[in-house]
């Protein structure tokens, strides 16, 4: 917390501005008056961080919630599946992603049976989805020793994708679209994740660091997570 002094900023205001940054993709610079400086603002954003806060609070905050509603903490469900996103006039790691024909990053994403991120990461947008198991979400996997069943989407079928699953103690099951499949259809469970990049409200990736980019993903569940629980209707 900002330091216990009369004209210290609160601690509630520092994140509310950074929700706002989070929740609007603007500058720092163009933080509305009604927050604190956007340097203190951001400096605060930057320790957090670097201390690892947000990736801390996740798993709490996550058992929390599941407990209100009515399941137990630890999950044995995952839903993994990834999101091609844009960049926005950014100089770090970027690629091409030929299927969803843009430049920009892809976020990878394991997600609980009620759309909770149990494990996230950011990866250039040509790395294709068999491989970014092993090297974006195995450290996330480990602190959910409970899961036992994976669902993922047809970009997962490669034997590594199955040894992976197996290797961290999970069935690997794969939802596909019917062949015949015209327009849109619900497909089982695939939904819960895409909900849950709806509700990130981030549309494109402004962070120039790929390292950044991965850690404003936790802090943007943490604070979905802590807003949820603050206002459960």
């Amino acid at each position: 917390m900002p330091p216990a002094r009369l004209d210290a900023t609160p601690a509630r205001r520092v994140l509310a501005g950074i929700a706002w940054h989070l929740r609007t993709g603007g500058a720092w610079r163009a933080l509305p008056a009604r927050f604190p400086a956007w340097r203190t603002v951001y400096g605060w954003f930057r320790r957090w961080i670097d201390k690892g806060l947000f990736e801390s609070l996740m798993p709490a905050l996550v058992r929390r919630q599941r407990r209100c509603c009515d399941r137990r903490p630890t999950p044995r469900l995952a839903i993994i599946d990834t999101q091609s996103v844009k960049c926005v006039g950014v100089r770090g790691s970027r690629g091409y992603d030929g299927a969803k024909k843009l430049v920009g990053r892809k976020r990878v994403a394991l997600v609980d049976a009620e759309g909770h991120i149990l494990a996230v990461a950011v990866v250039p947008a040509n790395v294709q989805d068999r491989d970014t198991l092993s090297s974006a979400l195995d450290d996330g996997k480990k602190q959910w020793p409970s899961l036992r069943l994976a669902i993922l989407d047809g970009g997962f079928t490669a034997e590594r994708c199955r040894e992976w699953c197996n290797i961290h103690g999970m069935r690997h099951h794969v939802v596909e679209k019917e062949p015949d499949q015209k327009g849109f259809v619900v497909l089982g469970r695939r939904w819960v994740v895409e909900r849950t990049f709806g509700w990130g409200g981030l549309l494109r990736e402004c962070a120039r660091r790929l390292d950044v980019a991965t850690d404003r993903l936790p802090c943007v569940a943490s604070l979905m997570a802590a807003s949820a629980l603050n206002n459960p209707d």
